[in-house]
């Protein structure tokens, strides 16, 4: 219900009858009150499908990732916006998981060369040997695996430097027999404050059946 404030010519909250007041930039206005469409087209249900799934795949990763690994020059919107608006588009139902960037920066990239399994563990192996001008072999690099068959991520239990050329993550016996979608991606720190966060990396893929 509308509420009118200060008699018939003051500001008017919500709805009455056929109109709609509100306030937009400290100013009171008033509308007709239209009720809003909601076509159900096949386009339209195809794109609400692909957004339902981009979002379950996406959701773990808020605090682990997307509030943590966002490049400086990408904050025009939340890391989970930013992922969503970038690949959205990819999750129709026979999602490319190769195509999907978990991060998205300038920083120069891992390239995955392999991803061992034994004992229910993922170990995720890149060449440590730099080719572009922007990284170093101190960047550190995080990793994430997407089990297909439950939906579940998992993480490493900590970072390890670029030098490393490898890092582990444990989903587990549990999980043996499971395709995982195996993401790492690299990050620079700023020398005079380590905590501070300079650039991140595209992230790069592989997968592996869990051993």
């Amino acid at each position: 219900m509308g509420i009118l404030r200060s008699g018939i010519l003051g500001h008017l909250s919500g709805k009455t009858a056929g109109v709609v007041g509100g306030k937009w930039k400290d100013k009171s206005y008033i509308r007709e009150y239209v009720i809003p469409a909601n076509p159900n087209t096949t386009p339209q249900q195809a794109q609400r499908s692909k957004f339902t799934l981009c979002v379950a795949f996406a959701k773990a990763l808020v605090g682990q990732v997307f509030n943590v690994y966002v490049d400086k020059f990408e904050k025009s919107m939340s890391g989970f916006n930013r992922f969503i608006s970038a690949n959205v588009a990819l999750f129709d139902g026979t999602t490319d998981y190769p195509v999907v960037k978990i991060t998205q920066g300038k920083l120069w990239p891992i390239v995955i060369t392999n991803v061992g399994s034994t004992g229910g563990a993922l170990l995720i192996a890149w060449v440590g040997t730099l080719i572009g001008n922007n990284g170093s072999v101190n960047d550190n690099i995080y990793a994430a695996a997407y089990d297909t068959t439950t939906g579940l991520w998992y993480f490493p239990a900590s970072e390890v430097a670029r030098s490393v050329q490898s890092i582990l993550i444990t989903p587990g016996a549990g999980a043996v027999g499971h395709t995982f979608e195996c993401y790492a991606w690299a990050a620079k720190y700023s020398l005079t404050s380590p905590t501070l966060l300079e650039m991140v990396s595209n992230s790069d893929h592989h997968q592996r059946v869990l051993e």
